[in-house]
């Protein structure tokens, strides 16, 4: 049952940022921005999955472990989209 509650979140999600983005309430380059990231460090969303497979009693270190992935990756975003430098 929660899995199907997780899988709608995200769906209902995707969907509004992706309405949002179609009547320009969005800025596109902030989406733009996070999917080109998200393109680069995708891998991460493996080690995610992975580590929610061995973990699967320890709900907190689950949600930490997404939340960190979640953060690296709009912070890999935001520092290239405004060239910051490496």
């Amino acid at each position: 049952m929660a899995k199907n509650i997780w899988l709608g979140i995200i769906l209902i999600l995707i969907g509004a940022i992706w309405l949002l983005k179609n009547i320009n309430v969005v800025p596109f380059s902030l989406i733009e921005m996070f999917f080109d990231s998200l393109g680069k460090l995708w891998p991460l969303l493996l080690i995610g999955v992975g580590l929610s497979l061995i973990l699967k009693k320890n709900q907190t270190i689950k949600l930490i472990i997404w939340l960190i992935i979640l953060a690296a990756i709009i912070l890999y975003g935001l520092l290239t989209f405004y060239n910051f430098p490496a």
